[in-house]
């Protein structure tokens, strides 16, 4: 099967359906740092950097799948739940589109992704109108959602219309949780905080969480923790997460996006900032390359990507099974 692919970022739908065996023959995104990854680890024969408004019909080479994950920014309280009615999100009309202008060479499976208030904001409404503008097309649309925990130690649920041209084939449950914790894919790094930065840190908690971490340094099991600032009555405050996985990684750009690596037991308490690895293998990329650009932009690209893994799975037991 040939993918033809828009809102591509620096590549992870691409990377997790080619393990599935799936060619890209044309992948879109206006980012230019995002582009430089992809170039980086896909080359630059399909790459076409240009805002999707450019783009016709005719633009696009016979493909059997395509795919959207687009911008999530207007779904968020980021973007004031603005829906499709916000400036990003409301770029997937255009991939709708460029789908019908293709004609009789439409995709005969669309995959499009988001987070889960593509589902909720305005109550509803753009889902469905997104839903409807795919019927209107003629696809057939069931709705997912799959949270990367099923595969990595990340929390990250996200939304998968899946369309097709004809019957949906059945599909396995969705799996809950992996085995794996954040102890198990943690980078190397030895950038921990000096003490007077970690002491802060744990003032910062709140008195549960305090008593927690404290409870915790001395158990004779090492865990390794999330840590994310909130904004708590006008004040930067952590908190932590107590179940050994990561919260959704997002763009860091503003003081609450850049997740802390926290380090407790044996005796000991250890806090540090996320690295690009940390990201890469939370986002089951750790064997790309990220030396294109800085490390900064490249978790900003990871923080903006879909979980390799997710795609992986869905290509075998959804897309797969449409080529079957």
């Amino acid at each position: 099967m040939r993918a033809a692919e828009f809102f591509a970022g620096m590549g992870l739908m691409r990377a997790g359906l080619e393990r599935v065996g799936v060619t890209t023959v044309f992948a879109n995104d206006i980012d230019e740092t995002k582009a430089a990854l992809y170039r980086a680890n896909w080359g630059d024969d399909v790459l076409v950097v240009e805002d999707i408004r450019n783009l016709r019909g005719d633009d696009i080479p016979d493909a059997e799948i395509a795919t959207a994950s687009f911008p999530c920014v207007d779904m968020s309280l980021a973007g004031n739940l603005a829906g499709l009615e916000g400036e990003q999100s409301s770029l997937i009309t255009e991939f709708c589109r460029i789908l019908a202008e293709m004609g009789e060479r439409l995709p005969r499976a669309v995959i499009v992704e988001n987070v889960p208030g593509f589902a909720t904001v305005n109550e509803g409404r753009d889902f469905a109108l997104v839903v409807e503008m795919l019927e209107a097309l003629g696809y057939t649309v069931n709705a997912t959602v799959v949270n990367a925990s099923a595969f990595v130690p990340q929390s990250r649920a996200r939304v998968f219309l899946l369309g097709t041209l004809g019957e949906h084939p059945l599909m396995p449950e969705v799996p809950k949780a992996a085995s794996l914790r954040l102890v198990d894919v943690a980078s190397k790094s030895d950038d921990w905080w000096a003490p007077d930065r970690r002491d802060s840190f744990l003032e910062s908690l709140s008195p549960l969480q305090r008593e927690r971490i404290e409870r915790w340094r001395q158990d004779k099991r090492l865990r390794f923790l999330g840590a994310y600032r909130r904004t708590r009555k006008g004040r930067a405050v952590w908190e932590v997460r107590s179940d050994e996985i990561a919260g959704a990684l997002r763009t860091t750009r503003g003081g609450s996006s850049r997740q802390a690596l926290v380090r407790v037991g044996r005796g000991g308490f250890d806090v540090r900032w996320m690295d690009v690895d940390d990201y890469a293998r939370l986002q089951g990329a750790e064997d790309l390359n990220y030396g294109a650009v800085s490390e900064r932009q490249a978790m900003f690209a990871l923080g903006d990507a879909v979980c390799v893994p997710v795609i992986e799975w869905l290509g075998q037991n959804w897309l797969m099974r449409l080529a079957a």
